[in-house]
């Protein structure tokens, strides 16, 4: 009997969170320098080892947990996850990580991450936040969603490296949290050194905290063309995600004509889907998103697109994205890009 999962770049039916296949590449990576059969603890997991090479394949997060307890349990090294992210490459996390190489800024790095992040995983989100001084980038789990340590480890370790990754070794983090115990006494020293930030273990919350003018520095590699152009690719990504008949989808498309009358209400929204808004807002949560959500995201998509390849004034972009005015359209744009309109278009 095969029990191994061989889906394509879809949820499945009854909403398990999944991840892209091509995220474990590093784990297999690291099993095989481990002298570790990766294909046959792979193929014990139920995981199809030929979809790592499949760009936009999927596996369920929770035999991806099996397959990290069965690594660990194979190599008795706890640190695993941390080592795995040694064999990843940008292109793995398909055309955001990329996008990310070529943004602007940490901060902007950022909010394509927290944009994008269901194209890496929908078992988890990203939360940015700001003080006076200190930027946070939160990771949160979805309800039942159970990821292994190592796997959160990984991908966290991944986020407090994000500097580096870019080219400026000197954007390192004020500290992090993470929810995971204390690794041995023998594993501490590895976990500070990969993280290059003071750790702390135990914690209600998964957070780096940044020193917010940190998050403003200008990063070498900046392209915003590029980056812009890629935006679209992972968009098309998401929507490649959801079934043809997701009520996300449907409300997304409807947003989006919808838009130069205003924001919608999820009322609104909701007489156009021919439901109810409380039955409207329970099924946008199941798909893990809800009607803010969409309406911003075709917002920020379509206000850089028009600011790099328009030259409509600020007012009449802001008018047809549903703001009551350009203020409110320059706020949005601060939150979404770090810069004003005119300093986006001038790129």
């Amino acid at each position: 009997m095969n029990n191994k999962v061989n889906n394509k770049a879809s949820n499945s039916a009854n909403n398990t969170p999944t991840a892209l296949a091509s995220w474990m590449r590093g784990l297999a990576r690291e099993l095989e320098h481990q002298g570790c059969d990766a294909s046959a603890l792979f193929n014990e997991a139920g995981l199809d080892f030929a979809l790592l090479d499949s760009p936009e394949a999927r596996y369920p997060v929770p035999q991806t947990t099996v397959l990290w307890q069965k690594a660990v349990a194979a190599t008795g090294d706890e640190t695993l996850g941390i080592k795995a992210i040694r064999h990843i490459t940008p292109a793995t996390f398909h055309a955001v990580g990329l996008s990310v190489m070529a943004s602007e800024t940490l901060e902007q790095a950022f909010g394509r991450m927290r944009r994008f992040v269901d194209l890496v995983t929908d078992a988890s989100e990203i939360e940015l936040l700001s003080t006076a001084d200190e930027f946070v980038v939160e990771l949160k789990l979805k309800e039942g969603a159970q990821p292994a340590h190592q796997s959160t480890d990984g991908f966290l370790c991944l986020l407090a490296n994000a500097g580096k990754g870019l080219g400026d070794a000197s954007l390192v983090p004020l500290r992090v949290e993470l929810c995971r115990p204390a690794p041995k006494a023998s594993n501490l020293d590895f976990f500070e050194k990969s993280f290059a930030a003071p750790l702390k273990f135990g914690c209600n919350t998964m957070r780096i905290v940044y020193e917010l003018a940190m998050v403003h520095t200008r990063l070498k590699g900046a392209n915003p063309l590029i980056a812009e152009h890629l935006d679209q690719a992972s968009q098309a990504a998401i929507e490649r995600l959801k079934p043809a008949s997701s009520v996300s989808k449907k409300v997304r498309t409807w947003a989006a004509n919808r838009l130069p009358q205003g924001a919608p209400s999820i009322e609104d929204a909701a007489e156009h889907m021919n439901m109810s808004a409380r039955n409207l807002q329970r099924k946008l949560a199941e798909e893990g998103t809800n009607l803010a959500s969409i309406v911003d995201e075709i917002r920020q998509g379509e206000a850089q697109r028009r600011l790099k390849q328009s030259q409509d004034s600020l007012t009449a972009i802001a008018l047809d994205l549903g703001f009551s005015d350009a203020s409110a359209f320059s706020r949005a744009c601060k939150r979404w890009f770090g810069k004003s309109p005119s300093e986006v278009r001038q790129g």
